[in-house]
């Protein structure tokens, strides 16, 4: 039997790369190489497996059947390496290391920089990579060993996915100053039935999460206006008669716009710390979640 020269663990990120972006030249970026470097180390690893990896045209790059494959088993692999190396770094405490941290949009813009802050001063040789990302975003990149843990919202998506509840928070109307409920302390989520309003896009989960408690008001929303953004939707609330629904821990004061809680039911989402069930956490990762633990738990409750 012919002896196999062994694969390259470059060449493995590499692939990874490529196969994540189907794009060479920015695979290429990513991995702060350039694109020479990195089709030869492909073409290297494609001639060692006797089979191509990717379909490249003028026009795309798809991965062969093949490459599918071995991209399941690469995933995998390196995510076995990487959490053989973080159990190697618990030896030393959290004197180095990456964390990689997915978070949802609301977390990033306010309740998210004091606790990374707070992080970064106790352990300053412990490298952050904190992604804004959709729920569904984070369980994948959970479940394909791309992060060590994340934040976003209960209940999970998938089965591989454990969720550690950590913040209820209610969903509240906001509008501008002139529109006709800025006056008014509370509205009945039915009185909604015909108001025009900017919501998040579909594929947010707190846009469906929404829906289900419009349901259960037995009202259809007059969505005309869907955004990925809540400062687009604090814009359009505050510009126009146009009103907009946003997580509490999301709105800051403003003279301009006017927060008014909504009843009859109160929406309400639960936020939570998020991992993959059967993988390795880092001790980076436990006292991160540690520290969301004690800044939030207090709000579980609500007033």
């Amino acid at each position: 039997m012919t002896a196999r020269i062994p694969i390259k663990l470059r060449q493995l990120q590499y692939f990874l790369a490529a196969a994540k972006t189907l794009h060479f030249s920015q695979a290429a970026e990513e991995l702060f190489v350039t694109q020479p470097t990195l089709s030869h180390q492909i073409a290297e690893l494609e001639t060692h497996l006797g089979t191509p990896l990717f379909d490249r045209t003028s026009k795309a790059v798809r991965l062969t059947q093949a490459g599918e494959v071995l991209l399941a088993y690469a995933k995998r692999g390196l995510g076995e390496l990487e959490a053989g190396i973080g159990a190697l770094e618990e030896l030393e405490g959290l004197q180095r290391g990456l964390l990689r941290i997915g978070v949802t949009q609301s977390f990033v813009r306010k309740l998210m920089p004091p606790i990374l802050g707070q992080f970064m001063k106790l352990y300053p040789s412990v490298r952050l990579s904190v992604d804004e990302m959709t729920a569904g975003e984070i369980e994948n990149c959970l479940a394909q060993g791309e992060l060590d843990l994340g934040i976003a919202f209960a209940p999970a998506l998938l089965e591989d996915t454990e969720i550690e509840t950590i913040l209820q928070e209610r969903l509240l109307l906001v509008t501008g100053s002139t529109h006709r409920f800025a006056a008014r302390r509370r509205v009945r989520m039915n009185e909604l039935s015909d108001e025009p309003l900017a919501l998040f896009s579909k594929e947010y989960s707190t846009r469906h999460l929404l829906e289900r408690y419009f349901k259960e008001a037995g009202i259809e929303p007059n969505v005309v206006c869907s955004a990925n953004a809540i400062d687009v939707m604090l814009g359009i609330a505050k510009e126009s008669s146009v009103a907009t629904i946003i997580p509490e821990s999301a709105i800051e004061k403003n003279p301009d716009i006017r927060v008014i809680e909504l009843i009859d039911p109160i929406p309400v989402r639960i936020s939570a710390v998020l991992w993959a069930k059967h993988r390795f956490r880092s001790a980076a990762a436990r006292t991160f979640a540690q520290l969301v633990r004690d800044r939030f738990l207090s709000k579980l409750v609500l007033r």
